[in-house]
Formats: structure tokens, C-alpha cells, sequence
């Protein structure tokens, strides 16, 4: 897989072809290098500057972080806490075909499938491209699907990194996004914005919508707002006080949230739905 999604890399400073110096990646245009190392390639320069999380909700947060060195564990905890009622980026790629090639934006420390290349803005384990989602470097329509995964509520300009997950897929390349709607805020390194499902199509109106629906229900959405008033109410105004609630009622909540196996069915669901995702293709 590494070596074949090499040539579809190009130089995202000026768009130009790279060639492969062994190390690094030199863009044949402009000379800028890109090394090489652990069977990735670095857009972009790990410094000590970058902050994964913001202090409003580091206790949780750092729990998240000490999992993420375990992936299979932190994905085993997330879907027991978060059951998923609706369509995952996992069944979406067991419905391509065998050969597409499929781009994951975003990917975090989680390994859907062997024959999906990973682009995350940090070097994690699986990751096979460490880049900006605002400037993807992957040559115009040379991706087959792409996937967005709970990635776009933390960027600063969704629409750019739409536009720019548009651009690198083919005529009719098929696309699967997951978005929040009802949920509470999470640094990674920081988090904007949410998505009602008339939203959601309105930001992928560049995409001919083939399914939408909920990913994580009502009931999790509710427990959510339930969780943090009462952090909100308990902590007397003191930081650690309200994340320390956060973390137990997280716990206490987690089986009332399987209620979404029944609930994320009923008609109206989305209007307070948890999570949200779109399936299309490129028009």
C-alpha cells in the first residue's frame, strides 16, 4: 500500500510532481523536500507548539490521549460508550469495490481497513500521510472514496477541507461523512462547529446525496446535555470539579445510550440526533 499511493502524491505548494529520492519526496517544480520515515511522509513538521487538546475538558481528554496508544482498546471504548446505530465508515468501505482507493481524512489512531490510506494532521501508528486537510497532497481526481470521520467540526473552514475532498476525487468518487449535531464540546485540538441534516447536505451540496441518517441517536444526545448540566450544576464553578463529574457520569450514562438501537429508528430521530452522516458522490 505505501508504495502504491506514492504516485499519487504531488507537491502541495505548487501543485507539481514528486519524485521518490529514497528519504524524501523533492517536487520536481519548486525542490521543496519531503522526508520520509516509518512508512510516512511528512507534509508538515511535528513541532512542540501543536496541542491536541484545550483545558476545558482535559481530564476526558487525556484519558482519550492515554487510549489512543491503543487503538484497538480506545475503538472498543468509544463504540461501547458511543454505541453506533447507523451506517459506519466501516460498512461503507466493505461496500467498495476491492481495488478502489480509498483516502481517509482525518483518521486518528483508527485502522478501518488495510486498504485505506490514512492522512492525519498528527504521526499516529497508522497513519501513512501527516498533512494539513486544508491542503491535501494528492493529485486532482485520483481518489476513488474518501471518508471524513468526526473530522470537520474541528476545523476552522470546513468548507475549505470539502472543497479540497472534492478536488482530489474522481468523477462520481464516492464520499462518507460524519458530523455532530447534538453533542458536547471536544478539543482535538479544538472544535467549532455542529450539523443539523439540512446542514450537513447544505455543506455537501458539491455531492449528489445517495443516504443520509443517524449515526448516534437521540439518546445519546440526550444523555450528553443531562451529563454536562449536571457537571455544570455539581462543580460549584471549579474546573476539575466539573471535569471529574464529566468522567463519572460519562460512565453512569454509557448503557443508557444502547437505548439507540430502538430509538435512532423512529421517525424524527435526526431532530436531536447525536451524530449525523452523508454518503454521495461527487456531481
Amino acid at each position: 500500500m505505501y508504495n502504491k499511493f506514492l504516485e499519487l502524491l504531488y507537491c502541495p505548494d505548487c501543485c507539481s510532481v514528486l519524485e521518490d529520492r529514497g528519504q524524501f519526496l523533492k517536487c520536481v517544480r519548486c525542490g521543496r523536500e519531503y522526508r520520509k520515515e516509518g512508512g510516512k511522509v511528512f507534509f508538515r513538521e511535528i513541532g512542540f507548539n501543536d496541542n491536541e487538546g484545550q483545558d476545558t475538558d482535559s481530564i476526558i481528554f487525556k484519558a482519550k490521549k492515554a487510549l489512543r496508544k491503543y487503538p484497538k482498546l480506545f475503538e472498543f471504548v468509544y463504540h461501547i460508550v458511543y454505541p453506533s446505530t447507523g451506517k459506519s465508515s466501516k460498512q461503507f468501505v466493505e461496500s467498495l469495490s476491492r481495488d478502489a482507493i480509498i483516502l481517509n481524512v482525518g483518521s486518528g489512531v483508527l485502522k478501518i481497513d488495510e486498504r485505506v490510506i490514512d492522512l492525519d494532521y498528527m504521526p499516529y501508528p497508522n497513519v501513512s500521510v501527516v498533512a494539513d486537510a486544508r491542503r491535501l497532497p494528492f493529485k486532482d481526481e485520483s481518489i476513488d472514496a474518501l471518508i471524513s470521520d468526526a473530522l470537520l467540526e474541528h476545523m476552522k473552514s470546513p468548507k475549505e477541507v470539502v472543497s479540497e475532498m472534492r478536488r482530489v476525487l474522481k468523477p462520481r468518487g464516492q464520499i462518507y461523512v460524519l458530523v455532530p449535531f447534538i453533542f458536547s464540546f471536544h478539543s482535538s485540538p479544538d472544535d467549532y462547529y455542529r450539523w443539523t441534516a439540512s446542514g450537513l447536505e447544505e455543506l455537501l451540496k458539491g455531492f449528489r446525496k445517495e443516504e443520509t441518517g443517524v449515526r448516534y441517536g437521540p439518546t445519546s444526545a440526550m444523555t450528553t446535555i443531562v451529563r454536562e448540566w449536571l457537571s455544570i450544576v455539581l462543580s460549584f464553578g471549579v474546573g476539575t470539579l466539573y471535569q471529574i463529574w464529566n468522567l463519572i457520569f460519562l460512565i453512569v450514562f454509557t448503557p443508557i445510550n444502547w437505548l439507540d438501537f430502538v430509538f435512532s429508528r423512529y421517525r424524527f430521530s435526526s431532530n436531536i440526533a447525536n451524530g449525523l452522516y452523508f454518503i454521495g458522490n461527487k456531481r
